[in-house]
């Protein structure tokens, strides 16, 4: 399945790119809720369980330190189903318009019509907004049981926020901004750095849209995501089909450092589509599935397996492996190919001699990039 930015008569001016301080808080959120599907968050997510960092404590000369309390710990992780895998929409921008501060984005939310925020958080609640619409779950007995069915189904967390929802919608929208904000000031930290990383990011992906198009800087987001011209459109290999016509639906590109490595394109009927991408540090890099799947297969091989426990250890030509590992010189050179299209050995040639050694690093992160591909 995928989801297809239609650019056919977009003006480029539909695509812009900015930060939300909001999408960033429930990137760092669902990182922190979901940390078993964010390798690089980890050793985070758990740092902000520490009794150093519950009590607030940092070490002198060293950065502060976010710091979740026990209390606040347990009500972010109560709320945990608005920012899993569904996001609810009115936690990315709601407008256009980027670059604005939490306060105002969190004001878009307390102003949103009654029956809106209900339908929204239901959706989210229920993990999707594909079949029966939620539209008039407040009045509609049909709709209003169909949530509490689903809800039920999923988790004990998205029962009570369901029922919590149907029974004081006011009361329940007070709730969650209040949360908001008061996890905004526990990590600030950490919301301030990556701040920093997003800002840096921003003024070469703008000139980028300028330089190369809307089309080819999406689809340079994502290893999963391709750049068609004919209609021009970005494809982007998820797991639920949609379409955006982006010449009357514009498109906020959101860059995020807490994100990875999930790549989010957002895109709900009468607001402004969203795609929140992973920043990458530097020089490092993201493989696709199909990537990693080749790597894997590659390695799968008993004869590539022992040329890689051969010059994982030391450097060597192809005629010293085939001396050392008994294979033919033509074997060898068939298996060295193969490992080194799937990126998985580095060459370095002394005159006439090309020298083979196993990617130490690439191999130790498979397990890693699998993750990273399987949640992408």
């Amino acid at each position: 399945m995928s989801v297809v930015l239609s650019l056919a008569g977009a003006d480029p001016s539909c695509v812009s790119a900015d930060a939300s301080p909001l999408a960033e808080l429930t990137a760092a959120l669902h990182a922190y809720t979901e940390a078993e599907h964010h390798p690089h968050a980890i050793r985070w997510a758990r740092g902000l369980e520490t009794e150093a960092s519950a009590s607030g404590a940092s070490v002198p000369d060293k950065a502060p330190a976010s710091a979740l309390t026990p209390a606040l710990r347990r009500r972010v992780r109560g709320w945990a189903p608005l920012w899993a895998s569904y996001r609810a929409r009115y936690l990315l921008p709601l407008s256009a318009v980027g670059g604005r501060p939490l306060d105002a984005e969190l004001a878009d939310i307390a102003d949103l019509p009654r029956p809106l925020f209900t339908e929204l958080t239901g959706y989210a609640i229920r993990g999707g907004n594909s079949g029966t619409p939620l539209d008039r779950v407040l009045s509609d007995r049909t709709q209003r049981e169909g949530l509490l069915a689903a809800a039920e189904r999923r988790s004990t967390a998205r029962a009570e926020l369901a029922h919590r929802l149907l029974d004081s919608q006011d009361s329940l929208r007070a709730d969650l901004l209040d949360l908001l904000a008061r996890a905004a000031r526990a990590l600030e930290p950490d919301l301030a750095r990556a701040a920093r990383a997003i800002g840096n990011r921003l003024p070469p992906l703008r000139a980028s849209l300028d330089r190369d198009g809307p089309g080819r800087t999406l689809a340079g987001l994502d290893p999963t995501a391709s750049y068609r011209s004919e209609p021009p459109r970005v494809v982007f290999d998820k797991f639920h089909h949609g379409i955006v016509n982006v010449a009357t639906t514009p498109v906020l590109v959101v860059p995020s450092a807490f994100g990875r490595p999930h790549l989010l394109v957002k895109h709900e009927p009468g607001f402004v589509a969203v795609v929140q991408f992973p920043l990458l540090l530097e020089g490092d890099e993201q493989p696709g599935h199909a990537v990693v799947r080749r790597r894997l297969e590659v390695l799968c091989d008993p004869g590539r397996q022992r040329i890689a426990r051969a010059i994982a250890r030391e450097p060597l030509t192809p005629s010293e492996l085939a001396a050392r590992i008994g294979m033919s010189l033509p074997q060898v050179s068939r298996h060295l190919a193969r490992l080194r299209d799937a990126g998985l050995v580095t060459v370095e040639r002394d005159g006439r001699r090309a020298y083979y050694q196993l990617n130490l690093e690439r191999v130790r992160r498979i397990g890693d990039d699998l993750l990273t591909a399987l949640f992408h």
